[in-house]
């Protein structure tokens, strides 16, 4: 990957960048986070849009990935570097999707327990089980470091020495007509934008969390999501990763039709490395070539494992992890449509699967991909097509032998988590037999709910009607 832009004496864009460097010291942020945003910036001015086409990459075919269940012979080597090894939870998300202008982590999701309780029991049983101490850290971000630290006050990672957290960065906004600082003083705030997950190697280094983990023996880090429950320390995934001496694995899941927007695999035709397409960096005109799950079939869950030993070399070789940049288009106020036109600049953590010598990808089961983005996902999870496991993971129902079914709830009045909480205030309904539930209106859920088959609920009153307890619900169901 060529990154050149740190040595780039150009003298305009040196003046152009100047009051960034100067708004970015005041807020003290690190010189090398300065400079990697600098380098973002200079290939901005130089007309990079974040792009890449389909002439440089060719797809991934099947086969190229191998399966995660033939990686069973993996198993004890992945025992034997558990000690060595830490797991590293992105928590970084507000719940802005859903209404949540704090941790998203913080939302309950299963059994009355939020994500951030999951997680806290995964790590404690999966410390037991393997009696390894196996250390849990947060990368939170400025709005959710507060939160998730009460939260989860009372855990720690023993005498490792290893701390619960560290913070991500943050990049100034520009504005898109000329390039400079974006003001608002009515907001100072909103004059910043989070980096993207990708930011998660910087911040290993400048928080000198890297330099403690390799001086107290640990080598191999797992991360991902703290919103992907099914995403567990997982042995035969670690020992591959270990015994073939890996620099940076990735999982990938089969794409499919609800699939189409997430990021996928592809191989570059300059390198032959591996690398990451994220929508953002489609070009307009190859959407639908992008969205074709058959020629592009693997995408990435963003959960990835990574040889430390192997970051610090090149993060030491390029002055930073080099990573595709992400130029994302908004409102300086994400409320107010008016607000100033800006550029966001972002990185994705995955697009660094191009920056390692051999570094590869596996085909994992979508047991190890449960995303809530939505709070129609979180029913699905709610609901009991979805069990925690004694070992606190979150697994599809083996009693669910069909696909999971399609949940569209009317946005109106569900899209918003306090909503959402307020329609379903006993729970979700059961939907292990149900195929489809659709919901038109405001109807409030009563306990013990039974939705069968396809079921379309439509509210035509003025007023929030409700669905009485114990109900079974098939079909078409008219509420008046």
């Amino acid at each position: 990957m060529k990154i050149t832009c740190l040595t780039a004496q150009d003298a305009s864009v040196h003046n152009m960048f100047r009051p960034f460097a100067l708004k970015m010291e005041e807020r003290r942020i690190p010189s090398i986070v300065i400079n990697v945003f600098k380098c973002y910036y200079t290939q901005i001015m130089q007309g990079a849009q974040g792009r890449t086409s389909d002439a440089e990459i060719d797809p991934v075919a099947e086969g190229e990935v191998p399966p995660y269940e033939s990686l069973e012979p993996y198993i004890e080597a992945g025992r034997a570097a558990l000690k060595h090894t830490v797991v590293i939870k992105l928590n970084g998300g507000l719940g802005t999707g859903m209404g949540l202008e704090r941790a998203k982590s913080l939302i309950p999701v299963k059994d009355g327990y939020t994500f951030l309780d999951i997680i806290v029991r995964q790590a404690k049983v999966l410390r037991k089980k393997y009696k390894s101490p196996l250390p849990l850290v947060f990368m939170n971000s400025f709005k959710t470091h507060r939160d998730t630290m009460l939260k989860v006050e009372g855990l720690d990672n023993g005498d490792t020495g290893i701390p619960l957290a560290f913070v991500q960065h943050m990049y100034p906004k520009i504005l898109e007509d000329d390039l400079t600082p974006a003001d608002w003083p009515q907001n100072p705030e909103l004059e910043w934008n989070p980096p993207g997950h990708g930011d998660v190697y910087t911040a290993l280094v400048t928080s000198g969390l890297l330099s403690k983990l390799l001086r107290r023996g640990y080598r191999y880090a797992f991360i991902s999501n703290s919103d992907n429950l099914g995403a567990v320390m997982d042995s035969r995934l670690l020992g591959y990763m270990a015994k073939e001496q890996l620099p940076f694995l990735m999982e990938v899941a089969q794409r499919t039709p609800q699939d189409r927007k997430g990021g996928h695999l592809a191989r570059l035709k300059l390198s032959s490395r591996l690398t990451l397409r994220e929508q953002a960096q489609c070009p307009d005109n190859e959407k639908d070539s992008f969205a074709d799950i058959e020629k592009h079939r693997y995408f990435n869950t963003n959960s990835l494992w990574l040889d430390l030993e192997v970051l610090e070399r090149v993060f030491v070789e390029h002055l930073m992890m080099p990573l595709d940049l992400i130029l994302n288009p908004k409102t300086l106020d994400p409320r107010d449509p008016e607000s100033p036109a800006v550029l966001q600049v972002e990185t994705a953590m995955g697009s660094a699967i191009s920056a390692f010598e051999d570094a590869r990808a596996v085909l994992v089961p979508r047991t190890r991909f449960a995303p809530v983005k939505t709070t129609q996902d979180l029913l699905l999870v709610m609901s009991d097509c979805f069990i925690r496991t004694k070992l606190e993971t979150i697994e599809q129902n083996p009693e669910r032998t069909t696909p999971l079914p399609a949940v569209a709830l009317d946005q109106n009045y569900y899209k918003k988590i306090d909503m959402f909480q307020e329609r379903f205030p006993k729970g979700a309904p059961s939907l292990l037999a149900c195929e489809r539930l659709e919901v038109q209106g405001d109807v409030r859920f009563g306990r013990g709910v039974t939705c069968v088959g396809n079921v379309r609920i439509i509210n035509r009153a003025r007023k929030q009607l409700k669905v009485a307890d114990n109900t079974r619900l098939e079909g078409e169901v008219i509420l008046e």
